[in-house]
This record gives C-alpha cells, sequence and structure tokens, in this order.
C-alpha cells in the first residue's frame, strides 16, 4: 500500500472515520492495528520481523532503566544494538559482504563459497530498527525514561505515515505524543491537507513525470546522450529523488497532523544551498541529525583534533551511503559526501570562516549572486553524487561501472553540442517547480495562515496540476528500497 495509490485513499478514509469518536487510548489501539494492517499489506511474514525487534527494545530499555551496574547496563545495550543491526545484516547486507569478501579473497588464491540468502529485503526495514534503537540508545544515555506501556512504544516505532520510508523521528520527541490525549486543531488539519496535496505534486508530478525519463535514460547500458544532454538527465534524476522523497515526507507530516501528531520537517531547501554542511542540514534531516548524534559523536566528533575529525566525517559518510544500500555504489557516494564535508571543513577553517554558521561575506546585493553562483556550482557537485546514487539502485551488477563512466564521459564531452529541446524544456519545468517548492519552503508550512482568496486559489491549483500532469500508477517511492 502506498500513498499515491486508491486503496490508501480508501484506508486513510476509514482510519479517521474510525479515529476522531475515539477516546485517547482507543486511539492508540486502533493506530496500532491500522499500522500493522498497512506495514502487512505489503508481506504479513516480515509483520513478526516488527513486533519482535520492537518488543525487544522494549524490554531492553526496561532493564537499561532499572539497572545501575554500568557493566549491565552496556551489556544490555549491546544486545539491542546486536539484534537491531543483526537483523539489518541478514536481511540487507549479507550477500553484500559475502561476495565482497569473496571477491577481496580469490586474487589470494583463497576461494570461499558462501551461500546466496534468497530473501525478500522487508520494507522500511532501515528507518524502523534506526527509529527502535536510537530509544534504547537515549534510555542509556539517560536522557528519557523508559515507557512502561509496550503498545504504546510499539505504535511509536510502527506509526504508517512515518513506519516505511521516516522521517526517523526519536522518542523523545513522538513517544510523548503517543502518551498523552492529541487536540486536533483546524488550523493543524488545514497546515494536513495542504501539505498533503504538496507531496502529492512532488511525487506524482515532479517525480514520477522525470522518473520516466530518468528510467528510460538509465536503461541503457551507455548513456543515450552527449554533451548538456546527458547532464539533464542527471539533473531530472535529482529533482526525481527530492520529489520523491521530500513528497513522502510532506505526506507523512500532513497525515500526522490530520491525527493531531506532529512529526519533524525532513526538508528544506537542499537545492539552494552553497556547501556540503548546509546541504546536510536541508536533506534528509532525521538521518544526518542521526548519524551525528548516535555515530558522528559517538566517534568523537570534532573534540580529538582535525585529523581525526576528518576521520570521524568520512566514517559517518561511509556508514550513511552503506544505510541506503548493500553496494559498492552506495558507499562510495557516501565517501564522496564525506570528502566534500572533510574538504569544506578544512576551507572554512583556512578562511576562518563558521563551519556551520552563515558565510558574513554573503550580505547584500553582491553577497546574494555570489551565493547564487556558489548554490549553482555546489548544485552541480551533488549532481556528481546522485549518478552514483543512481547507478546504485541497477541491478546489472559490475555493468554499474560502466554506466558511470559513460555517463561522465558523455557530460565532459562538449563537442558538437546538439540540445535536445524537447527533453530539456520539460526538466527545467519541473525543476523549476522544485525550485520554486525550495524556495517557498517556510510559507508552505504556513497555509492556515494565508487569506481565503489564496487558500483557494493555491489549491485549485494545486489539484488541476495533479489532475492534468500527475502520473497514477501508484509508483512506489525510491526510499522503499531502503
Amino acid at each position: 500500500m502506498v500513498f499515491n495509490s486508491l486503496i490508501f485513499l480508501l484506508f486513510l478514509a476509514v482510519v479517521l472515520a474510525l479515529y476522531y469518536p475515539l477516546n485517547h487510548r482507543s486511539q492508540n489501539r486502533m493506530l496500532l492495528v491500522a499500522s500493522y494492517f498497512f506495514y502487512g499489506w505489503w508481506d504479513y511474514r516480515f509483520l513478526s520481523l516488527l513486533v519482535f525487534t520492537s518488543l525487544f527494545d522494549y524490554v531492553c530499555a526496561l532493564k537499561i532503566e532499572a539497572e545501575n551496574r554500568a557493566a549491565r547496563r552496556k551489556l544490555l545495550l549491546a544486545a539491542s544494538i546486536f539484534v537491531n543491526m543483526g537483523v539489518l545484516g541478514v536481511f540487507k547486507y549479507y550477500n553484500f559482504f559475502a561476495a565482497t569478501l569473496q571477491s577481496a579473497l580469490e586474487p589470494l588464491g583463497v576461494h570461499l563459497d558462501f551461500p546466496t540468502l534468497h530473501i525478500i529485503l522487508p520494507i522500511g526495514l532501515s528507518f524502523y530498527t534506526f527509529l527502535s534503537m536510537s530509544y534504547t540508545i537515549d534510555v542509556y544515555r539517560r536522557e528519557m525514561p523508559a515507557t512502561r506501556h509496550p503498545l504504546d512504544f510499539m505504535l511509536y516505532v510502527a506509526y504508517f505515515p512515518h513506519l516505511v520510508a521516516g522521517p526517523i523521528v526519536r522518542a523523545s520527541y513522538l513517544l510523548p505524543q503517543v502518551q498523552r490525549p492529541r487536540v486536533i486543531k483546524a488550523a493543524e488539519v488545514e497546515n494536513g491537507i495542504w501539505l498533503i496535496v504538496i507531496g502529492y505534486i512532488k511525487k506524482v508530478v515532479i517525480a514520477d513525470r522525470l522518473g520516466q525519463f530518468v528510467d528510460w535514460s538509465f536503461a541503457h547500458p551507455a548513456a543515450p546522450f552527449d554533451n548538456l544532454n546527458a547532464w539533464v538527465v542527471i539533473y531530472a534524476f535529482a529533482f526525481q529523488i527530492y520529489g520523491d522523497f521530500a513528497g513522502y515526507s510532506d505526506i507523512a507530516r500532513g497525515l500526522a497532523k490530520l491525527m493531531g501528531f506532529e512529526l519533524v520537517v525532513n526538508f528544506r531547501a537542499p537545492y539552494l544551498v552553497t556547501n556540503p554542511a548546509a546541504f546536510w542540514r536541508h536533506w534528509h534531516i532525521s538521518l544526518s541529525t542521526w548519524l551525528r548524534d548516535y555515530l558522528y559523536i559517538s566517534l568523537g566528533g570534532n573534540r580529538q583534533g582535525k585529523w581525526k575529525t576528518y576521520r570521524n566525517l568520512m566514517l559517518t559518510m561511509l556508514l550513511g551511503g552503506l544505510w541506503h544500500g548493500a553496494g559498492l555504489a552506495f558507499v562510495l557516494w557516501g565517501l564522496f559526501h564525506g570528502l566534500l564535508l572533510a574538504v569544506h571543513r578544512w576551507w572554512s577553517k583556512w578562511r576562518g570562516l563558521p563551519a556551520h554558521g552563515a558565510d558574513p561575506h554573503l550580505n547584500g546585493w553582491p553577497g546574494r549572486l555570489k551565493m547564487f553562483f556558489l548554490a549553482a556550482v555546489f548544485f552541480q557537485i551533488t549532481c556528481l553524487g546522485w549518478l552514483l546514487f543512481r547507478v546504485g539502485g541497477l541491478r546489472h551488477g559490475e555493468s554499474q561501472w560502466g554506466v558511470v563512466k559513460s555517463y561522465l564521459t558523455a557530460m565532459f564531452h562538449f563537442q558538437g553540442t546538439h540540445l535536445l529541446l524537447n527533453f530539456i524544456v520539460p526538466v527545467a519545468m519541473l525543476g523549476a517547480l522544485g525550485l520554486f517548492f525550495q524556495w517557498r519552503n517556510q510559507k508552505m508550512d504556513e497555509f492556515s495562515q494565508w487569506s481565503g482568496s489564496n487558500k483557494a486559489f493555491a489549491l485549485a491549483t494545486a489539484l488541476a496540476l495533479i489532475t492534468v500532469m500527475g502520473v497514477f500508477e501508484g509508483a512506489q517511492f525510491i526510499y522503499f528500497q531502503f
């Protein structure tokens, strides 16, 4: 069941009709059943995995909180991490690591024959394991108390708007909303409806329209175009993945608002930033903050000198890349962004600029022009990384590197440019629409404050755009595979 399907809209109507008349505890029980039904729609067999990991972490957290002996507390935390990472390792990474180890040892004359696991990756596995694991870590750090109500914790993990593709909401943020009665506010319902509508625009208009062109282009063993035309394919994917994932996040936040919940903002304006540090404060924010708080800081962060800081950045982004997919292309994509972060940090230190704050040289009209130029340049760099990310999703095996080489050759072959306007114009128009949503990102969250005429005009325009240009084939979201 995907958000952009008729069966989901029917499911949502039933859930809301049952939800509103119930009291708080009954709402929670009904939402838990609905969330498990939603998840089981794909494959009911994996429901047992979701229930098992949730209950295991629930029990671990209770025991961690009750335990005062440091060694026992560490052992219980290690058990939670081991189970969660073990589930990820078996279902997502076993075949990749087994094949990599075999390939690495063969030149040494060592021939290993690992059995291949023919298993399906449970949808949303990476999201809900990180969600559940962060809870036990927070309880271990004594940053929050362990909940005594198993159904509350199970609903926190399984709540259907964020279950399969985030945002990765911390227990300290969402669990209190589960535990206390929700108040349905008319303004938040309006904001929720608007977020759902613009989420559908991003998904069925921007992402799925561009996806047709991108999928056709990468279906070929070599880049189908040369010169600027090859860049257009990568630009199309950049806006496809933005529309796909930001659209999902908007719909998830909108659905939550209809029920009195609030999920964290997952995207701001990632293609309007000027450097890699800002990019990760605007793209998939819930994952980047998770990696920062539970991995980068745990490795030492920037507290142990510059070289270890660079090492920590590289390791964090390497594992962030691996989180996205079990493949070398995703690992290299993570290393690519780790290198960008390390270089940016070095450059900022050398120039005496704040590593995370605003550049004081970007004020006034000259500063704005400079910022526009830097944002345009950094967008090209980001798109080079998206090439690695896109081939990581291919199923061609070793031919992935042939595709990368073919695209890089085509993208930097500037002789005899012949612009294919029938491709460039629609990509430019849909990309501009995506940039508009990023530019007016804050305004999109303030729909209830708009005038009545502006609301009516915006909704009519949005619905017309969805009706005329939307792709209504129920295409899955890209991040479902992660």
